[in-house]
């Protein structure tokens, strides 16, 4: 006897399904909300990399997913470091064009650095300000590392942390100078969204 198969539309898999390294870990509703939005992809077919530093370029290109913008209306840059076709580039064009993003000197701009918290704080902070977006504050929150913040970071570091939108790590430290990671970059975009 032949099975018939219902006629029901199946949901088009969200490309976190795939993904077998977000079992237990405490970003993955976050990652499955950015994935599904477009914000991210994963670093393969069936990882998401949670818990790797997040890079210049790869921060500036989430960003840019998320404002939509048409990559094709900013000029090429004249940063030297960057690969011509690499799928940041015309992320990194965008940023430094509404000086989001600022180069590092030597016309160079540094896209497969890891990114350190302060700076992905003074990124995301001048992001917003591009985008007329404001945030409710809170409690301005002092971290036990507030010292630490360079000069340049401490205004965003302070109003980021007063909106609500990023947080420090365990025992109220900042750790400025530590790399951020992808899940801690999906929980910002989440925060964002959804605050």
């Amino acid at each position: 006897e032949e099975k018939k198969e219902d006629s029901i539309t199946v949901k088009a898999r969200s490309p976190f399904d795939k993904m077998t390294d977000l079992v237990n870990h405490w970003a993955k509703n976050v990652i499955k909300y950015v994935m599904d939005q477009g914000y991210f992809t994963g670093t393969s077919e069936t990882t998401f990399s949670p818990d790797r530093p997040i890079t210049r370029g790869e921060f500036v290109t989430v960003l840019g997913r998320r404002a939509k913008i048409d990559a094709n209306k900013y000029p090429k840059s004249k940063m030297l470091d960057m690969e011509p076709g690499a799928y940041y580039e015309p992320y990194i064009n965008w940023a430094l064009s509404e000086g989001i993003l600022q180069g590092v000197g030597g016309q160079k701009v540094e896209p497969n650095r890891r990114i350190t918290r302060e700076e992905m704080a003074t990124i995301l902070n001048r992001y917003l300000e591009k985008q007329n977006k404001t945030y409710t504050g809170q409690k301005l929150t002092i971290y036990v590392d507030q010292k630490k913040i360079s000069s340049w970071a401490v205004e965003a570091v302070n109003k980021l942390g007063q909106e609500g939108l990023l947080s420090g790590r365990d025992n109220h430290y900042f750790a400025p100078k530590e790399n951020f990671t992808r899940g801690e970059a999906a929980q910002v975009l989440y925060n964002l969204d959804n605050k």
